[in-house]
């Protein structure tokens, strides 16, 4: 039996006219209103599908990786890490996660996948037995930033 479940991760609040584009504010601003500062809520939601005896994320989110002043500047809001605990909410351990599907690696889709930030920790993955699948594009632009596609 197969199942599909969204699930909730980090929310952010980023700049209205930059998610938009060339919609003028006051069209968009009926549709949600932005803060002081512009930006409008955003929720990061990830698919889990249980197919059998596997158990698949699709995207991470933005997870928690941020270092405080980085957070507030990318305006995510939680400093704990939601999609784990959406996924505990389900009965889902970080640990029996087979498969984590990217469709790119911006941080705001992948992020996700790192532990929360920790004072003098690096990060590392938080789904440590997953194999990760992103596509080839999305790995050779990770690989070589500054390369022309």
């Amino acid at each position: 039996m197969r199942t599909l479940t969204s699930v909730l991760g980090n929310s952010q609040r980023l700049d209205g006219g930059a998610m938009f584009g060339n919609a003028p504010r006051p069209m968009w601003e009926k549709w949600i209103p932005p803060d002081a500062q512009n930006r409008i809520p955003l929720a990061c939601r990830c698919l889990l599908v249980r197919d059998g005896a596997r158990t698949i994320l699709f995207e991470t989110g933005i997870g928690a990786f941020f270092e405080p002043a980085m957070r507030q500047r990318f305006g995510v809001v939680e400093d704990d890490h939601v999609l784990l605990a959406s996924l505990a909410a389900l009965g889902v351990a970080p640990t029996t996660i087979d498969v984590v599907v990217l469709s790119h690696l911006h941080f705001d889709h992948a992020g996700g996948a790192l532990t929360r930030y920790e004072p003098g920790v690096a990060p590392d993955l938080v789904f440590p037995n997953a194999h990760y699948v992103v596509g080839a594009e999305a790995w050779q632009r990770r690989s070589s930033p500054a390369s022309p596609s």
